[in-house]
């Protein structure tokens, strides 16, 4: 009866694809993502543990979808 005709996380319409490209919020999010990941890739030179390994996996993955969505 009450369909959400709301866009979703993973909407791929034209105007939510120029919101997130257009959006300095966004944009700085996975800037500062991409910027923490390289953090974690330099500690992991000096000292290697699961956690930081473990993290560095996650923030690939969140910059990797974050950039698609961007992209596509």
């Amino acid at each position: 009866m009450f369909k959400n005709k709301r866009h979703k996380f993973f909407c791929m319409c034209e105007l939510c694809k120029t919101k997130r490209r257009t959006s300095s919020f966004y944009m700085g999010s996975l800037f500062c993502l991409l910027i923490i990941l390289v953090w974690q890739v330099f500690l992991t030179l000096f000292f290697v543990s699961r956690f930081n390994v473990f993290l560095i996996l996650v923030l690939l993955i969140s910059i990797i979808i974050g950039f698609f969505r961007v992209i596509f």
